[in-house]
């Protein structure tokens, strides 16, 4: 066998490459990791959904014990006057804020309504419905809330991580407000989501 043409047949595979156009589908699938990391992006959703997918599975009597004692895995995010913590098996979509239709003579905690995938729903601040005062910003991101009768969302300023539950993190004093259950360690506030949707589902819209 003449080794030659072995080589010289690898050499017209290597110059038939676009090498040109390798670059860029690396460029762009770079592009497309990135934003799919980022807060609020493709990854907040597939987040949402795989935990969901961990949580409907139906535990054996083995693991009944292990699951009722699994940490509880907070999504945390700011307000435009405090920090937040809240359980993602009460989640079910986050994305980057839509606009917002204002509703005359709302209460102050309600922001509007928005649209998401064809769905309308009432969007509230966080901060204001946990008694704060503060005045939101513009911008931020949309949390929609898992049950209730009614599709609602929070508005978070800043998406910022995911966290277990401490068991050694603090029971909220009375002060802490209605629906903040815990503070953790790093200061932020951990609500309960059920009895948010309880009690927003009495609220009315006007």
């Amino acid at each position: 066998m003449d080794d030659r043409t072995g080589t010289g047949e690898a050499a017209e595979v290597k110059d038939a490459i676009d090498w040109a156009a390798v670059r860029a589908r690396l460029a762009l699938q770079g592009r497309e990791a990135e934003a799919a990391a980022a807060p609020g992006g493709a990854w907040a959703d597939a987040l949402l959904l795989r935990r969901a997918e961990d949580l409907a599975r139906v535990p054996s009597s083995i693991e009944t014990d292990a699951a009722a004692e699994a940490p509880v895995t907070l999504l945390a995010g700011r307000g435009a006057d405090g920090s937040y913590g809240l359980d993602l098996r009460h989640l079910s979509r986050i994305v980057p804020l839509p606009r917002v239709a204002r509703v005359p003579h709302a209460p102050p905690e309600l922001l509007g309504l928005i649209a998401i995938d064809g769905r309308v729903m009432r969007l509230f601040d966080v901060d204001r419905l946990c008694g704060r005062n503060a005045v939101p910003a513009g911008g931020g991101f949309a949390v929609v809330l898992r049950g209730g009768e009614r599709p609602v969302a929070l508005r978070l300023r800043t998406v910022d991580t995911v966290m277990e539950l401490d068991g050694t993190d603090l029971k909220a004093p009375p002060e802490a407000g209605t629906f903040v259950t815990a503070i953790t360690r790093s200061r932020i506030a951990v609500l309960d989501v059920p009895a948010i949707l309880e009690t927003l589902r009495s609220m009315k819209e006007e």
